[in-house]
């Protein structure tokens, strides 16, 4: 009889291409990942649902279901006459109308881990353990908030420098083609230690810095500075850090050029005292010509993210921090810190991850089933692909340095990857699997409410409090809402809608033609690739009342990164393919599967290798085609038989070995 796996793990990477992936692994970058190819499976042609963004296709993932059938198809969630930014993020799991595998599995006594998986707090598990889900990344916070806006529960990342460091010539920022210097930096002043006690020996210099609490969850009372002395010491300098300006009230210390400790701090709130993690690093340091650049971590609370609450602080938090991570990318790309202390800080982002899967694998006595996601390749290429790639940028140096930061970035998550397949053991069937692929977008964005304006469909009036622009929606027909849905502004459904329910199919038609019809003047270019009436997108598992009246995917090429792209989009060098990879008991070894696969059918399969229940909801197929044995089930039903037949033969033969008495009469 074939093996089978005791324990599945998935390991979500967001928005990671086929091609980078593979390139990687071929030139040694991502050794664990090829130690997974090799033993595994390879799937080539592994599509995802239609949009080709977060929310949606993780949570098919995790439920086999398709987006029209879980209800959640964008980023947002559609709310009638909304455009714009005012939608609310889809991250909530009480929106999410299907069963999510953990929840299945629990009917059969299994227990589940689920770390970092977007859209899937607040928690609906009752046995095992969770760590976030309310956003992309640990510590952000999405839920009931519009467009992209996130929280962080008191203060991000932060750089503190004074006016000398910020004059350094362009040739010397840590990105060359940058052409603000630091825009957003904390400006500070070095001065002598005045009013300072307990000063140690070699206190020279000192600078307050002033905490900077955007994008707070919760309203700060304190601290709201730090204060921090350079200190010479042993030929070098170095900065330690106080909550005020005495040393007895040290926080911890620093070398030049050096990462501080991970230290713990309590920040006084609204809603309570928070404790939090975090580090700091000072990056250019030379007081005597009044240098100073320092990079301050975002503090990271270290509870109320947890299911159960308690294991949140039981987390060690040796190797890393649980970073919002999107922090750090900003920090890279306003020119806060050099490449050595972005990449550092993004693996110190990916250590925590590893940390606190393995704790937690454990920690959790016979969990069956562990779910992770990390979002590092999704801000990795929305910032970087146009600058790595040759149809959108001709600077080569720049390409190559883009593209030196993938290698880096990708070797980061392999090594977070291995970290978490070692600690599962080899009982494990381990997927690695992505949402979408990423393309580069050299021809721009498709004007879409200038196409509907233009074909008189929707109109637009001045605020007469504001004097923006905003919709006419007494005048107008149809409107575009998130990224690839069009609605019809019908009266009876809408707020204020005004197309009569007869008109319905009329106006469908017309947005239908004035999208395919539009031409882009630059090039004469018809950018919509695809408009199609929400009964026709069903095959791409978009469906029901959640999508628009009609829906719209956009050439390759066109429309950003990912999203507007149909699942099958290639451009360049890169494609919108899902990642797949299986490996483990009960998978082919070293086998690249041509077949077309879904995101809907790793459910399914993973409930077939374990024997545990089928989600409710669940719409996929099992990948017979990666199995070793695909009927294994036979054998095993043939084996129940025998046993059986051994077990009926055995209980009859006592049967005849027992003397049976009856009386008789007559």
């Amino acid at each position: 009889m074939a093996a089978k796996p005791k324990k599945a793990v998935v390991i979500g990477l967001d928005a990671p291409t086929v091609e980078d992936v593979e390139r990687f692994v071929a030139s040694g970058d991502m050794p664990a990942t090829r130690r997974l190819v090799e033993n595994g499976v390879f799937a080539e042609n592994c599509l995802v649902p239609h949009s080709t963004i977060t929310p949606p296709n993780w949570t098919t993932i995790a439920t086999g279901a398709w987006p029209g059938t879980h209800g959640v198809t964008c980023f947002h969630y559609h709310e009638p006459n909304k455009t714009g930014v005012d939608m609310e993020q889809a991250f909530d799991s009480r929106r999410c109308k299907a069963e999510f595998i953990w929840e299945a599995a629990e009917r059969a006594g299994v227990k589940s881990i689920v770390v970092n998986y977007p859209s899937t707090w607040p928690p609906r598990m009752r046995e095992g353990a969770q760590l976030f889900g309310m956003g992309l990344a640990p510590n952000e916070w999405r839920i009931g908030l519009p467009k992209h806006i996130t929280r962080i529960s008191v203060w991000g990342s932060q750089v503190f420098a004074t006016e000398e460091t910020l004059k350094e010539p362009l040739d010397k920022r840590p990105f060359p083609f940058m052409t603000a210097e630091a825009p957003e930096a904390t400006i500070v002043k070095l001065t002598k230690p005045e009013g300072w006690r307990n000063l140690p020996d070699g206190a020279e210099w000192a600078v307050e810095l002033p905490l900077w609490h955007r994008r707070a969850l919760h309203e700060v009372k304190g601290p709201k500075s730090l204060h921090a002395l350079i200190v010479k010491e042993g030929g070098g300098l170095k900065v330690v850090l106080c909550r005020e300006r005495d040393l007895e009230t040290k926080v911890g210390e620093a070398r030049a050029g050096e990462w501080s400790p991970i230290l713990r701090l309590t920040a006084e709130t609204a809603d309570g005292p928070k404790e939090g993690l975090f580090r700091f690093k000072p990056i250019e340091l030379d007081p005597t010509s009044g240098i100073f650049r320092l990079y301050l971590s975002p503090l990271c609370q270290v509870d109320g993210w947890s299911y159960p609450e308690g294991i949140a602080r039981e987390i060690p938090a040796t190797k890393g921090l649980p970073l919002p991570a999107s922090e750090t990318f900003e920090a890279f790309f306003r020119g806060w810190i050099d490449t050595e202390t972005f990449v550092e800080e993004v693996d110190c982002h990916h250590a925590w991850l590893a940390e606190a899967s393995t704790y937690l694998m454990g920690k959790v006595d016979g969990w069956r089933l562990f779910f992770m996601h990390a979002h590092c390749p999704d801000w990795m290429y929305h910032a970087l692909m146009k600058r790595s790639d040759p149809t959108c940028n001709p600077n080569e140096e720049e390409r190559r340095f883009a593209r030196e930061i993938f290698r880096r970035l990708y070797a980061s998550l392999d090594r977070m990857i291995g970290e978490i397949v070692e600690a599962a053991g080899e009982d494990a069937l381990v997927i690695i699997v992505s949402d979408h692929g990423a393309l580069p977008s050299p021809k721009g964005w498709v004007p879409f409410l200038q196409i509907l304006k233009e074909a008189g469909l929707l109109a637009t009036k001045k605020d007469p409090e504001t004097g923006e622009e905003v919709v006419d929606w007494s005048r107008t027909k149809a409107y575009w809402q998130r990224e690839v849905h069009f609605y019809v502004n019908l009266k009876g459904r809408e707020p204020q809608g005004i197309v009569e329910p007869e008109d319905y199919d009329k106006v469908r038609d017309e947005i239908i033609e004035a999208l395919m019809n539009w031409r882009d003047p630059r090039t004469g270019e018809r950018p919509v690739y695809l408009a199609l009436k929400r009964e026709d997108m069903r095959p791409w598992g978009a469906y029901g009342d959640e999508v628009g009246d009609v829906m719209v995917a956009v050439k390759p090429g066109w429309g950003g990164e990912h999203a507007f792209q149909l699942p099958t989009a290639k451009f360049s060098d890169h494609s919108m393919r899902g990642l797949l990879i299986l490996s483990g008991p009960g998978v082919r070894k070293g086998v690249r599967m041509e077949r077309t696969c879904w995101l809907t059918d790793i459910v399914p399969t993973i409930c077939h290798l374990l024997d545990i229940p089928v989600p409710k909801d669940c719409e996929g197929a099992i990948l017979y085609q990666a199995l070793d044995d695909p009927n294994f089930w036979l054998a095993e039903k043939e084996e129940l038989r025998r046993n059986y037949e051994r077990l009926k033969k055995a209980v009859e033969a006592e049967r005849r070995l027992t003397h049976t008495y009856t009386e008789e009469f007559g």
